[in-house]
């Protein structure tokens, strides 16, 4: 485990503190050799998007150890979070305006007793950060997101470089369904958080742009200004097992404005989907049930 230095012990219960310093992000052209060496339809233009792996400095700062919960989840709800505007951004307040989650439905897995330990689903971005602001803290980067499942010495998986499907709840292990988020110990990543491989994807902070990392920074990274327009052809999810294999379908659209996903899911290939350079990306109104979140927390 990292250790956390000695004059910053206080640290927030469910949180752990990741301290400053630099970590390898993104992959090498190695690491994605070794990939098409296993499977021979991931589609390589998808995987220039972690190109270059550079190493990126950090300032100090908190992530959830676990992902949400449906527990959690709910408290926001009852506590008024979805008619309170001071939580939502202006985009975010439209956005439940208009779809209005509390009489649509959307929200009943979650008020009529869906599984409390498991990791909330079926939410958008955009009640991702409502959340976070009620809960006092703020979504995290991708930069944060990939230090926290990844560590310092740029290892493919949370817990080292060999897959190990006994270690998540991907595919693989045929579960299909979100999983209690402390099932997985012996997955944990090498900071100590649970389910940042497979269970549920996790929304980020950051705009996507498959080409950020050409020119990001090399400190405290914050993602694009705008996000890249039309990625990609497709919903990722629309072509199954693999997210690579580009095949529209003849309802596919372009998607546009998409946030970053990281993580994978219990629908996804563990080989490729839950490697912690994995990025994926989506419109910060789409939601489904792979999709979940955790939250992170300035220490300034």
């Amino acid at each position: 485990m990292i250790k956390i230095p000695e004059e910053k012990q206080s640290v927030p219960d469910g949180m752990i503190l990741i301290p400053e310093g630099p970590f390898l992000m993104g992959s090498t052209k190695k690491d994605i050799d070794t990939l098409l060496d296993l499977d021979h339809t991931i589609e390589i233009d998808r995987l220039y998007n972690e190109f270059p792996q550079r190493e990126v400095y950090l300032s100090a700062y908190l992530i959830d150890k676990y992902p949400v919960t449906n527990a959690q989840y709910k408290k926001f709800i009852k506590s008024g979070g979805y008619t309170q505007k001071l939580f939502w951004s202006d985009a975010g307040w439209q956005f439940i305006s208009q779809t209005n989650p509390l009489d649509s439905g959307d929200l009943d897995t979650i008020l009529q007793g869906g599984q409390q330990d498991c990791p909330v689903v079926n939410i958008s971005w955009y009640e991702a950060e409502a959340f976070a602001k009620w809960a006092g803290k703020r979504m995290p980067t991708e930069a944060e997101w990939e230090k926290a499942a990844r560590g310092m010495d740029g290892r493919i998986y949370p817990w080292g470089n060999v897959f190990d499907k006994t270690k998540l709840n991907c595919a693989e292990l045929k579960i299909e369904k979100p999983t209690p988020v402390t099932q997985f110990p012996q997955g944990q990543s090498v900071c100590g958080c649970f389910d940042m491989a497979g269970n549920v994807w996790e929304w980020t902070a950051d705009w996507y742009d498959s080409h950020y990392y050409e020119h990001a920074p090399h400190k405290d990274p914050q993602g694009p200004v705008i996000a890249e327009e039309n990625p990609y052809f497709g919903r990722p999810e629309e072509v199954g097992i693999s997210i690579y294999e580009l095949k529209p379908s003849a309802t596919s659209g372009f998607l546009n404005a998409c946030k970053v996903l990281r993580g994978g899911s219990w629908n996804g290939s563990g080989v490729v989907h839950i490697r912690c350079a994995n990025r994926d990306y989506d419109e910060p109104t789409y939601k489904n049930d792979t999709i979940g979140f955790r939250c992170a927390k300035s220490l300034a």
